[in-house]
């Protein structure tokens, strides 16, 4: 009995340091467990320096400032508000709450009179003679009211009427897809309808009719022309193109072939038509245009009468030049008529043997010449044939 208690003391002994040794570090991990199982104590949010109106020292803003600042902030994102009322808002948003009151109160009504005259000013100047009347009529009373009024109704009543008398005006020289359309919205067309073809429409609908009469003018073009117009339709022109073909360029490619021809009927040409046909050369468009539709004949026909006359005279000189070389005292010479120069020459130098002198133009001026010549070789001819005689007679004595 004494041995076994001796031992038990001997291992309790033995076993206590271990014990106590172990303790603290067991206590450690059991706490680092517990700690790890346990969520995290919840902590406060941080605090936002800029909530409820806390604005780096300013007072935070009541109830009806939060209010006004989301009115002006509204007004902002009115897609009608003006200039002046956008830069008068942002002024009172960056203020202190009286700002934006005072804003609210008086500047908001009074830049929005200004921006009203402004626009107001503005349509009126570019809309048609009903909208300019209108918006006079408007600036002249001046109030609020009569402006907005103009800007929200009276504008689009009046360009309505001003759009009708566009159409009307379209009318004129129009091609068969424009008059079409022009016509049923005169009949029934709305005021929408209506400032929409005026707008884009009839730029659609005048491109058809421009490509028709381009392919029409291809019959009787000239060859520039021609391949202007070609080339144009080849490459798929825009209703601007078109129009700008039509009204602009066609002239020059016209009036450059117009010059071609004027200038190859120059060469071979009459006095009066080439003096005509110069003078379209260095003129306008419109006078060349005139000249081959009435000039050239007008010159023509002066040109034909001047020759047709030249010939009748020729004539009659012929007819006076047999008269006087058979009866001698019925012609009259040039000088007696006025007709021609050297007249008094030819009178002096009569042939011998004529009975009367000779007229000094045309063929009888040429007949005088040679009836001269054959005399002189007629008197030769005889003087040789009485020398020859004069020596054949000594001979013989």
């Amino acid at each position: 009995m004494k041995l076994t208690r001796i031992a038990s003391a001997v291992a309790t002994a033995a076993i206590a340091p271990a014990v106590l040794l172990a303790t603290p570090a067991f206590a450690a991990e059991a706490s680092a467990v517990a700690t790890v199982g346990k969520p995290a104590a919840p902590t406060a949010p941080d605090q936002d320096p800029m909530a409820d109106g806390q604005q780096q020292g300013k007072p935070t803003e009541g109830p009806q400032a939060a209010k006004d600042r989301a009115a002006i902030q509204a007004i902002l994102a009115d897609p009608a508000s003006g200039p002046g009322v956008r830069e008068a808002a942002e002024k009172a948003l960056k203020g202190t709450a009286e700002d934006m009151r005072k804003f609210l109160d008086v500047e908001w009504a009074k830049q929005q009179l200004a921006d009203d005259r402004v626009l107001v000013a503005q349509i009126t100047e570019a809309g048609g003679p009903a909208v300019r009347k209108a918006g006079d009529a408007a600036m002249a009373i001046g109030t609020r009211e009569a402006l907005t009024e103009f800007l929200k109704n009276g504008q689009h009543v009046a360009r309505f009427e001003d759009d009708k008398a566009e159409l009307e005006r379209m009318l004129n020289g129009a091609g068969k897809a424009v008059t079409e359309a022009v016509n049923k919205l005169l009949g029934s067309g709305t005021r929408e309808e209506v400032r929409e073809f005026v707008q884009n429409g009839q730029h659609k609908a005048r491109a058809e009719d421009d490509r028709s009469a381009l392919l029409g003018m291809l019959k009787d073009a000239g060859p520039g022309l021609k391949e202007g117009i070609v080339k144009l339709l080849e490459k798929n022109p825009t209703p601007a193109e078109l129009r700008t073909f039509m009204t602009t360029t066609q002239h020059q490619l016209r009036d450059d072939d117009n010059a071609v021809l004027i200038s190859a009927m120059v060469k071979g040409a009459g006095p009066e038509l080439k003096k005509a046909a110069l003078a379209a050369l260095k003129g306008t468009p419109a006078d060349r245009t005139e000249f081959l539709k009435n000039g050239q004949h007008v010159a023509r026909a002066k040109d034909k009468a001047t020759g047709d006359k030249n010939g009748k005279d020729a004539k009659d000189g012929g007819e006076d030049g047999d008269k006087s070389g058979g009866k001698g005292s019925t012609a009259k010479s040039a000088s007696d008529t006025g007709s021609g120069t050297g007249s008094h020459d030819a009178d002096k130098a009569t042939p011998p043997g004529s009975s009367g002198p000779l007229a000094s133009t045309g063929a009888n001026a040429q007949l005088a010449v040679a009836a001269g010549a054959g005399a002189a070789a007629l008197g030769a001819g005889s003087g040789l044939l009485y020398a020859g005689r004069r020596r054949r007679t000594a001979a013989k004595g």
